[in-house]
């Protein structure tokens, strides 16, 4: 434990000049540094297909005793699009005893839980898993304390295991630039949680869609937590063109909203700067499918929190 904690430390404390800081240069991340690998990541290669290894990590969630929040077909919403991909969909789900301590470390950690598994396949037909490693979400969330993590750690592994159908897990892609700087992005907002969720599911962008609403201080065993919720919404118009050129971007989408309340109860909305999500993929954040993303998050929270002009 002590080790994962120093391991974790140094990730936020001493990640190089160009991904730290603020402004434009925390997205001078440059291209992952194991090739269709981004930092933090996980990557297990299956000899099924995508749908055989999707069902297979839809059953391990539930045998976990988790929920399996959504399933994602980015291939299905890019062909609607006009985008033609290989294989590509999201699993998302767990168990409320591997997320808790997490989110009564911090609520932020919303945002990245429940866990997220990409099955992607290639052009010549073979499918890989792509999963996040507990340290990532970790460190994103603020979240120091690796005994905060442990129940994660395991679930996570044994998920992406199964869904591949091998025993155990390679080691993750290094923290390399991982910090919380700006992951996600805040404002208060003026009314209450459940208001401010109505309000995400009401002016959603008429080319977007709800994918999940997922009540996490519900889900979570006593000590309870505040009031915390996420929203999940697809754009697929302009995911798929990203997804396409990277297909490990399929793992960010879609896109995460968090309504909390915090310990002065204030309503807080955060939601994940994607410009930061496209440079861990290696995506350009000049693309206008990302300057799209980001533009159409700060609207809708905009919106919500009461804040627009």
């Amino acid at each position: 434990m002590r080790r994962r904690t120093l391991l974790m430390g140094a990730a936020l404390a001493a990640c190089p000049v160009a991904a730290c800081g603020t402004g434009e240069s925390v997205y001078a991340l440059g291209p992952p540094a194991r090739p269709g690998q981004p930092a933090g990541t996980v990557v297990l290669t299956t000899k099924s297909d995508v749908a055989s290894a999707v069902k297979r990590l839809q059953d391990a969630i539930t045998a976990g005793g988790g929920t399996v929040a959504a399933t994602v077909d980015h291939t299905a919403d890019a062909k609607a699009a006009g985008v033609t991909m290989p294989g590509n969909t999201v699993v998302i789900g767990g168990s409320p005893g591997a997320q808790a301590p997490l989110l009564r470390a911090n609520q932020r950690a919303g945002a990245n839980v429940p866990g997220r598994y990409l099955v992607r396949e290639d052009t010549g037909g073979v499918a890989s898993i792509v999963s996040n490693s507990a340290d990532y979400v970790a460190a994103v969330s603020g979240v120091l304390d690796a005994t905060a993590s442990t129940a994660l750690v395991s679930e996570l592994a044994t998920v992406a295991a199964k869904g591949a159908g091998i025993r155990s897990t390679p080691l993750p892609a290094p923290l390399l630039g991982v910090t919380p700087d700006q992951f996600l992005l805040v404002v208060a907002g003026d009314a209450t949680v459940p208001a401010t969720v109505t309000r995400l599911r009401n002016n959603a962008d008429r080319a977007s869609r709800i994918v999940a609403v997922i009540d996490l201080a519900a889900a979570t065993p006593a000590p309870t937590i505040r009031a915390t919720t996420e929203v999940l919404v697809s754009t697929p118009a302009a995911e798929a063109p990203l997804i396409a050129a990277v297909p490990s971007f399929g793992l960010e989408m879609p896109m995460r909203y968090l309504v909390w309340v915090d310990d002065k109860q204030v309503t807080q909305v955060g939601y994940t700067d994607v410009r930061l999500l496209a440079a861990r993929h290696g995506l350009p954040v000049t693309d206008p499918n990302v300057v799209r993303l980001a533009s159409d998050a700060d609207r809708l929270v905009k919106i919500v929190t009461g804040t627009a002009a």
